[in-house]
């Protein structure tokens, strides 16, 4: 699959003007700070118009993205491109080229070689990019997006430090969870690891954590127990969690996640209750630790009593009790 992205700024004034910048124009109104955003949308309202690929668009980041099977796939993605630039030109609203870039996503040795274009310029060919706060891999491997949200997070917890290494430790404690956990945290319904070395990398910055909360430093001590007596959960219990509350608002239609699809099993054993699924098999690690194949497995695990809590805020207190023992399916 090859991604066309493109991330574009335009900042506005913090008075009551508003100012769309691009490299080509600007463009003013006289909308109050804070309701620029529906000028912005009068002028890419028509940008999906006639787009045969899938376009994503969030703020002043545009992604398009086509499943490349022949190489008349790679010909239809460059019109699609071709469109792009066609309109920002009509618009005057000129795509930052340099900002713009080209990834194919696949484990396959031999990548597609076309050269894309914007207009005149050549589009570079990158390995990784960060989307939305996710930095996403050709190879859907989320190593270098652990390495940079354990050094986000770090950075953040060093800077805590020096500012309250005095305070009690229901400071220091109510500091982690407020400033540093949500960086280990962020999207990770998405990319939850499950090699052991990417877990380890990020409940290093946890046990860090734990030490400075309670000033203990000890080699004896153990990181573990002090993690137990500040009464936090495990980052690795918090991502199933967060997994299964995605899952299950896409379950009832809160959220957009494509489970139609998903099959639903018609036998109820002693292993299996109701309101469980099939679960899908892989042999490739990268799908089958995937968001919908793995948690399937944890839903079909969870009692029956919490599947069919009636609304998210029971189902995420009636996660945090106790697990019973249930075998999946």
């Amino acid at each position: 699959m090859d991604f066309f992205i493109s991330t574009e700024s335009f900042p506005a004034s913090c008075d009551k003007w508003c100012t769309i910048r691009s490299s080509t124009s600007i463009i003013r109104s006289t909308t109050r700070h804070g309701s620029w955003t529906s000028t912005f949308l009068l002028y890419i309202n028509d940008i999906t118009v006639d787009i045969s690929s899938e376009i994503r668009l969030f703020a002043d980041d545009c992604i398009l993205y086509r499943q490349v099977q022949s190489p008349s796939d790679c010909t239809n993605l460059q019109h699609d491109i071709d469109k792009l630039y066609n309109w920002s030109r009509t618009w005057q609203m000129a795509f930052n080229a340099k900002k713009c870039h080209v990834m194919s996503i696949t484990r396959k040795r031999d990548k597609p070689t076309m050269q894309y274009r914007l207009g005149d310029n050549p589009l570079s060919v990158v390995d990784t990019f960060t989307y939305l706060g996710v930095t996403i891999s050709s190879d859907l491997r989320w190593r270098q997006h652990v390495s940079n949200t354990s050094a986000k997070a770090t950075r953040t917890l060093n800077f805590v430090r020096r500012n309250i290494y005095h305070c009690r430790p229901e400071v220091k404690s109510l500091a982690y969870t407020s400033l540093i956990r949500p960086h280990l945290e962020y999207a990770s319904a998405a990319w939850d690891p499950y090699t052991t070395r990417d877990s380890h990398q990020l409940d290093k910055v946890q046990r860090r954590a734990a030490r400075f909360a309670k000033r203990d430093y000890r080699h004896t001590t153990s990181a573990s127990k002090l993690i137990s007596e500040l009464g936090w959960q495990s980052l690795a219990d918090r991502r199933k969690n967060s997994r299964l509350c995605l899952f299950y608002k896409g379950l009832h239609g809160l959220a957009a996640i494509p489970i139609g699809d998903l099959q639903r099993s018609h036998r109820c054993t002693r292993y299996c209750g109701t309101d469980t699924f099939i679960v899908i098999p892989s042999r490739i690690d990268c799908y089958k630790f995937s968001f919908i194949p793995r948690t399937l497995i944890d839903w079909n695990a969870l009692p029956d009593s919490t599947r069919s809590k009636p609304s998210i805020d029971a189902f995420k207190k009636a996660l945090q009790k106790p697990p019973d023992i249930v075998p999946h399916c």
